[in-house]
């Protein structure tokens, strides 16, 4: 399916649902899908621009785990969003970066310390310039090769253009 018409499709759901969790859930089973990476490994962000800082939308266990001051030098979300274009990183693990939320456990079944994040995709929620947000998709595990395959360019740019066509239902 071309993205155009996985966003058309997806906004379409979208319209149909009341603002909250039933959006915010829906987008990220059709984005977990799409890339073929499990539920926890999509996160959502929106931007507080009272505090500027990053809240979690997604993972739900993040909601009160914290936020991304937009100022932070290390968080790839708060870079995402301060410079409002999408990021490829096929190397995360190895790149300096904001890692605490990645020992949080977030399923109360998960035994031993959570993956590490391998690679990840993220892109700005943004409507015409202005930032609401950010998306990222990433693939964990305990080394790059078990993450899975790396992300492409293509894979990159389709996440920027559902982030586009997303960022006004979330």
């Amino acid at each position: 399916m071309k993205t155009s018409d996985f966003c058309n499709r997806l906004e379409d759901r979208l319209a149909t649902r009341a603002a909250g969790e039933g959006r915010i859930e829906l987008v990220v089973q059709a984005v977990h899908k799409a890339f073929n990476v499990r539920p926890d490994e999509v996160a959502l962000f929106t931007l507080d621009g009272a505090t500027s800082v990053l809240c979690f939308l997604w993972p739900l266990k993040l909601r009160s785990s914290g936020f991304v001051p937009l100022s932070s030098s290390d968080s790839l979300a708060a870079r995402t969003a301060r410079d409002n274009r999408p990021y490829l990183n096929n190397r995360f693990a190895s790149a300096q970066h904001a890692s605490i939320f990645e020992s949080i456990r977030l399923s109360n079944d998960q035994v031993g310390r959570p993956e590490p994040i391998q690679k990840i995709i993220s892109a700005p929620l943004s409507i015409e310039g202005d930032v609401k947000g950010v998306i990222q998709v990433c693939r964990k595990g305990s080394d790059p090769a078990k993450a899975g395959p790396n992300f492409s360019r293509e894979e990159l740019d389709a996440l920027a253009e559902i982030a586009r066509s997303i960022a006004r239902y979330l």
